[in-house]
């Protein structure tokens, strides 16, 4: 594959946390993506061609956000930005170029995560068992065969394309948002699916300010719930700052599960604003709602208890729509997922080579 010609981010830190990573980014798109989401201190531009052997200090981001600190160098073959160490950094900073287009591929001077790294940090017997299946060739056999036979192979392709979600979150957990206006009852949702009292709940508005998180397993998947503040207008900054965050939340979000008072019918809010693909509508109170006209969606109480493992089988069914089956093939890192998702499209649009192509790259990282 000609690297040179296409538009690629890696991650060069060795896998795990620390508290600076690295990022390299290259293509010919590179240094034009920089310059739209690089800030300088003093709010100057970057120069129209990046000279060799430079480093910048300032933000990474929309110009409408805030952003992160980062420093950028400009080197030979691409650009490099080193950046906090956190996952959720280092995948924000990946997102905002994967959604320009770039392509996600494992970085040459680091080494490339194989199944067995990965089940170290499997935090599930379910992940595990997939990674297993990888670890003893699943992936790359399938991936051989519809390489040697990429024509008549549109369906096993496309069945990796769906499992490519999967495989971004074996180690990394769904991102799942608790969200909607104040006093729905999103904090006494929160415990219920955790299984104990993870979030403050009160009778008061905004008394969620802050992002509240837990780690839990849904039918062997682990998801990451994160309670967030009530969306309503902001009466001072510090309200306004919550907000403010859990807006940043739901468009982070894999899915967002946005409660609704049954008791209170149904007012008009912000929910009409989030793809119908990442939002999952849920009545709550419903126990002391009986008799009232609630629209027919899922009604739970979580006080009572009461539908939350249907919510559950709901939120598990909309992540993964279609489980893979044991020793099922699964792209089972990000730079895979990403490198399928190329195929697919590529393949899609006709071009046997390039699909080939990104599919002989699948095959090396998994050999």
């Amino acid at each position: 594959m000609n690297f040179a010609i296409m538009d690629r981010i890696s991650i060069l830190t060795p896998p795990g946390v620390g508290a600076i990573a690295c990022l390299g980014v290259g293509g010919p798109k590179a240094w034009e993506t920089i310059r739209r989401f690089f800030r300088l201190q003093g709010k100057q531009p970057l120069p129209d061609s990046p000279p060799l052997h430079r480093f910048w200090f300032g933000t990474l981001g929309h110009a409408d956000a805030p952003g992160d600190e980062v420093i950028l160098s400009a080197k030979p073959d691409g650009f490099e930005i080193h950046c906090h160490g956190g996952r959720r950094v280092v995948r924000w900073i990946m997102g905002l170029f994967l959604g320009e287009g770039f392509a996600e591929v494992p970085s040459h001077n680091s080494n490339v995560e194989t199944p067995w790294d990965l089940l170290t940090r499997a935090s599930t017997t379910r992940t595990a068992a997939i990674l297993l299946d990888q670890y003893h060739g699943a992936f790359r056999q399938a991936a051989e065969i519809i390489l040697n036979d990429l024509p008549a192979s549109s369906t096993a392709l496309k069945r990796l394309l769906e499992l490519a979600p999967i495989g971004r979150h074996l180690v990394e957990p769904w991102k799942v948002v608790i969200a909607g206006p104040p006093n729905v009852g999103k904090s006494s949702l929160l415990n219920a699916l955790a299984g104990y009292a993870r979030s403050i709940v009160a009778p008061v508005m905004g008394t969620t300010r802050d992002v509240v998180t837990a780690s839990v397993a849904f039918d062997g998947w682990p998801v990451e719930l994160s309670d967030t503040a009530g969306l309503h207008e902001a009466q001072d900054a510090l309200e306004a700052a919550g907000i403010e965050k859990a807006i940043e939340e739901i468009a982070d979000a894999d899915l967002v599960v946005w409660v609704k008072d049954a008791t209170e019918g149904s007012p008009a809010d912000a929910s009409s604003e989030i793809p119908a693909e990442r939002l999952l509508v849920v009545w709550n109170k419903c126990d002391v709602a009986a008799g009232l006209d609630v629209p027919n969606e899922l009604r739970v109480s979580a006080t009572a208890y009461t539908g939350v493992p249907e919510l559950i089988e709901a939120i598990v069914a909309r992540l993964i729509p279609r489980a893979p089956l044991p020793l099922e093939a699964v792209p089972y890192s990000p730079s895979l997922a990403s490198a399928v998702e190329m195929a697919w499209q590529q393949f899609a649009l006709g071009n046997l080579d390039a699909a080939g192509a990104f599919l002989k790259s699948c095959i090396a990282e998994a050999s």
